[in-house]
């Protein structure tokens, strides 16, 4: 019985050499404490993050501001809905205590809102697309099945595996394309940041 390990003897024995690096630990409470601000930014319109970076100095003040941006960015994405559209935005609300070019920020954000709705006019023209494709396959279904079955039966577009395929492949491409436009506004976020005076 002495032969087997307990699962904490073992993770001790490969941690043993490991030390703690403090300024690892710090920089890594700095990010986490700068990303945690963005829900707030996000969700509480007027919510000054400026005052809350401003605690930090030296390197922690640097650190947490580039936990702030990195998790800023990760909220520009595509919306699911128009309602997220908005929540989306406000990143810009956040950006604006880090990048100083308000005129140039401003302005990508007027272009990010047109492509963020432009998306979902797509997204929702190829979803109509494929309906009215697919509605003579699925009649053809639910006569079957009626024929089958002697009841009348609907099918869901949704319920339907070759349509949730096609949907799927149509969406991966559409979703490619505005990927690809979003990854140049990071990194146009990224130049602006870069540029501004900390």
């Amino acid at each position: 019985m002495s032969e087997i390990k307990s699962a904490l003897e073992l993770a001790l024995e490969r941690t043993e050499g490991v030390k703690g690096d403090k300024r690892s630990l710090e920089m890594h409470e700095s990010k986490q404490a700068g990303k945690s601000l963005v829900v707030k930014v996000l969700d509480e319109p007027g919510f000054d993050a400026g005052a809350k970076l401003a605690v930090w100095t030296g390197d922690k003040a640097q650190w947490a501001r580039e936990g702030f941006l990195e998790a800023l960015k990760m909220n520009i994405r595509l919306p699911n809905e128009e309602a997220e559209v908005e929540r989306i935005l406000r990143v810009k609300d956040g950006l604006s205590f880090l990048i100083k070019d308000t005129k140039r920020l401003n302005s990508l954000f007027e272009q990010l809102e047109q492509l963020l709705r432009q998306y979902l006019q797509n997204k929702d023209e190829m979803v109509d697309r494929l309906r009215e494709q697919f509605a003579g396959h699925l009649r053809r279904k639910e006569q079957e099945l009626a024929e089958q079955t002697g009841r009348q039966i609907k099918i869901d577009p949704a319920q339907d595996p070759e349509f949730a395929q096609y949907l799927r492949q149509n969406m991966n491409h559409i979703q490619t394309q505005y990927h690809e436009v979003l990854k140049q506004v990071n990194d146009e976020v990224d130049k602006l940041y870069q540029k501004s005076p900390r």
